[in-house]
């Protein structure tokens, strides 16, 4: 009965951050992102919704961000130019010759209807990337981080509420009633809200770089603790892997080695802590050694199928969105768990069995041009000691470049990658570092 008064108050103060704020549009799509749990809030919107998927804050802010962006275009000569600065990186046009092989896959599709779905919601995503592109500036480069991190910590009174109670405040009707209690916060799914948690740590470390004071610095330590106490309580293998290789990455690419290893010290005392008050996650951890065939036969014939799928359409796959329309018609007889998943839930083999060995080039491409921006902003430090400067957007573009591979790596276990807004908002944000600075405009 409220759910309409509750979508027209989100459009209102959409509207006023579109007219008003638009810059705030960016940040509030990464906290949108986190309140999955709105697709309860809002109405059915029938054939929209078959189109865009359930209504939910996510959608509608993307919406709102993309029409204050392209008005902007219509109007400002200024933002004409900043579009077309946008197209001609590189980053964009890889990203855009992903969308374009989707779109050609419609001519030899498995399943005609899904592969264009798929592609209208893929341009949706590249016109999220474009209007956060164009309504950025890299003076602001820090709000997405400080936006998702305050989200995260936020989200730990819902974590600790149900790891204490055991009572969740929201499943939905997809996800698997587990043995083991998994805390989901706002989320459908554990294994996203472990992700999320993740953006959240690698937000710290960016945010700490740039805190000059120490008092400030303690308070952001005292931060892990919680957000590692939040992964914990998710339970979620892939998610205490992806913190693993997002950690490593970090001792790489920034200077703040303490800050790793106080992850570290925390993960062990949050862990021991958690650990001892639920036993029942440790025993869920050890099932990592064993592999993620062992702790899911779902995941194991699913990765046959679509290997199957591959070397049968090895050039360019079955089209893009078809893998359970292939699966069901070709390859059913690998299913071994009555009423079991047949969604692909490993980004890389889902693009292999879709789009072939094209689709994994075009990848691949994606991957490099993002890396050759993070090694173009490391050059503008001129050397390891330059990168201290107040206004050096390195550690921005690695904290950006980290959310990007936090997408990616537990998406192999996930399978949401490119569904994945933050991905693209990191892609938008790493664009912006680069572009010169007679592109700012007064958007706050």
């Amino acid at each position: 009965m409220l759910q309409w008064p509750v979508f027209v108050l989100t459009i209102i103060l959409l509207g006023y951050l579109a007219v008003k704020k638009p810059l705030w549009l960016v940040p509030s799509l990464a906290v949108a992102v986190a309140l999955e749990i709105s697709i309860n809030w809002y109405p059915n919107l029938g054939f929209l919704e078959k189109i865009l998927g359930e209504v939910s804050l996510t959608r509608l802010t993307s919406i709102v961000l993309i029409l204050a962006a392209f008005s902007r275009v219509f109007f400002s000569e200024e933002m004409r130019k900043k579009l077309r600065a946008v197209l001609k990186d590189p980053l964009t046009l890889v990203l855009l010759a992903f969308i374009i092989l989707g779109g050609i896959s419609v001519v030899y599709s498995a399943n005609f209807g899904n592969t264009v779905t798929e592609t209208i919601r893929l341009l949706i995503l590249f016109a999220v990337f474009i209007s956060a592109a164009l309504l950025m500036d890299k003076e602001r480069a820090l709000l997405p981080f400080k936006a998702v991190h305050i989200m995260a910590l936020l989200l730990a009174l819902v974590s600790f509420y149900e790891g204490i109670t055991g009572n969740l405040i929201w499943q939905g009707d997809k996800l698997l009633v587990e043995q083991t209690l998994r805390v989901n916060a706002t989320f459908v799914d554990p294994n996203i809200f472990a992700r999320y948690i993740i953006l959240g740590v690698a937000s710290n470390f960016v945010l700490q770089i740039y805190t000059r004071e120490r008092s400030h610095k303690m308070i952001y330590m005292a931060c892990l603790a919680v957000l590692l106490a939040e992964l914990v309580l998710t339970g979620s293998r892939g998610g205490f892997l992806t913190l693993l290789a997002i950690l490593i990455a970090t001792l790489i690419f920034l200077p703040n080695k303490k800050a790793v290893l106080w992850v570290l010290g925390l993960g062990a005392l949050c862990g021991a802590i958690v650990i001892f008050l639920r036993p029942e996650i440790w025993e869920r951890m050890l099932t990592i050694t064993k592999g993620f065939a062992y702790s899911s036969e779902q995941r194991l014939y699913l990765w046959k199928a679509a290997i199957a799928i591959f070397k049968d359409h090895p050039l360019i796959g079955t089209g893009l969105g078809t893998f359970e329309t292939v699966f069901k018609q070709s390859y059913f007889d690998l299913m071994n768990i009555p009423g079991g998943a047949t969604r692909s839930h490993t980004t890389i083999l889902t693009i292999a069995s879709e789009l072939g060995a094209v689709g994994l080039t075009v990848l691949t491409a994606i991957w490099a041009a993002i890396l050759y921006r993070l090694a173009k902003l490391f050059s503008l430090g001129h050397d390891y000691l330059g990168m201290f400067q107040e206004q050096n957007q390195y550690f921005a573009g690695t904290g950006y470049v980290l959310w990007a591979a936090t997408v990616f790596i537990s998406s192999q276990a996930e399978g949401r990658f490119f569904e994945d807004p933050i991905f693209w908002l990191s892609c938008a944000m790493l664009v912006v570092l680069k572009l010169s600075r007679k592109y700012r405009l007064e958007l706050d």
